[in-house]
């Protein structure tokens, strides 16, 4: 049996939490200069993906570690929750919607990104350069899929 790792919930709140910092000081350091993002399902998959694709990096060679992938939705909501709320992004009500969200969102992506990461380990294109890209290449495509799925449900 794999040992379960939570490494992805490490770096996707790594990935939330310098996002969240970057626009706390763009709103303290220039107010009125600064479109400040909102908190949004785009903006909760471009996070996402982000922190895969770096985690991609992380296990570079080694074995696709097991997951539970309940408790990775469950911290991945927490994440979600309270690093924009404690930012002051969202509000106290609004926050528990985003972190519900941001979880699925973040579970779905997670999932769907170990499952083509190994697909790709176990074939040629695991071996040569283009293992070098495959990451980086999957992640922009399951950004691009997200997108379109997330236009067709709203």
């Amino acid at each position: 049996m794999k040992t379960v790792s939570f490494r992805l919930n490490t770096v996707l709140a790594a990935v939330a939490g310098l996002g969240c910092l970057a626009i706390v000081l763009a709103r303290a350091l220039a107010p009125y200069m600064v479109v400040i993002p909102l908190v949004s399902i785009p903006n909760i998959a471009a996070v996402s993906v982000a922190a895969v694709v770096v985690d991609g990096y992380l296990d570079w060679k080694k074995p696709i570690p097991g997951r539970s992938w309940t408790l990775t939705a469950a911290l991945a909501a927490l994440t979600f929750w309270l690093l924009p709320w404690a930012a002051g992004l969202t509000t106290a009500a609004e926050a528990l919607r985003v972190g519900v969200i941001g979880g699925l969102v973040f579970a779905l992506i997670a999932f769907m990104f170990t499952g083509i990461r190994q697909k790709i380990a176990s074939g040629p294109a695991g071996k040569g350069w283009l293992a070098y890209v495959s990451p980086l290449a999957a992640g922009f495509v399951l950004f691009l899929a997200f997108q379109a799925f997330i236009e067709v449900i709203l």
